[in-house]
């Protein structure tokens, strides 16, 4: 399953890397698309303050279920148990809602190279991987990746809001070998 990721979706972070690779090894062992349930982030210890976990209640709204330590520290804030509501975002700050619907409609891993802004306005390159996991039922309803920032970009002094995912700079599909495609 890794040549898979070696073509065109060269991971720079190591956290990407051991994230992706976890992944992957759950997808194994479960045939298709893990289920939420095997997910056990404390498997990966060393990219855990990076990996988040998001889950899709309905068509409009998603939950942040995990948000990493790593988030707090670049300041975008502890968003875990947070809502986040596309009716209620500023239409500049939707990318995430894209990102998180392909992920589980199609279903697909991303390789993302996005923009992340801190409370205090600080942007940041941050590459993330973000790929899906179903719920008990075998539905595609989770979403968990990883953030590792790669280069600041400056400050954004009329910032008015923040987030983890504020602008998509580059997107690539991770390809899901055929026997993952086989969950619900």
């Amino acid at each position: 399953m890794q040549d898979a990721l070696d073509n065109d979706h060269a991971l720079t972070s190591r956290k990407a890397q051991e994230l992706t690779a976890y992944w992957h090894k759950l997808a194994k062992a479960a045939g298709g698309i893990p289920p939420r349930s095997a997910f056990d982030p404390i498997a990966i210890p060393s990219a855990l303050p990076s990996v988040f976990l998001i889950e899709r209640l309905d068509a409009d709204t998603y939950r942040f279920r995990l948000l990493g330590t790593d988030f707090a520290e670049r300041g975008v804030s502890d968003l875990t148990g947070a809502l986040i509501k596309r009716s209620e975002v500023n239409a500049d700050r939707t990318p995430i809602f894209s990102v998180l619907d392909r992920v589980l409609n199609a279903p697909c891993g991303l390789h993302i190279l996005g923009v992340e802004q801190s409370e205090k306005g600080r942007q940041s390159l941050v590459e993330y991987v973000a790929l899906p996991l179903t719920d008990e039922e075998g539905a595609y309803r989770f979403v968990v990746g990883s953030g590792s920032p790669l280069a600041t970009l400056g400050y954004d002094d009329e910032a008015t809001g923040y987030g983890p995912l504020i602008e998509v700079r580059d997107l690539r599909e991770i390809p899901l070998s055929i026997s993952e495609q086989g969950a619900a």
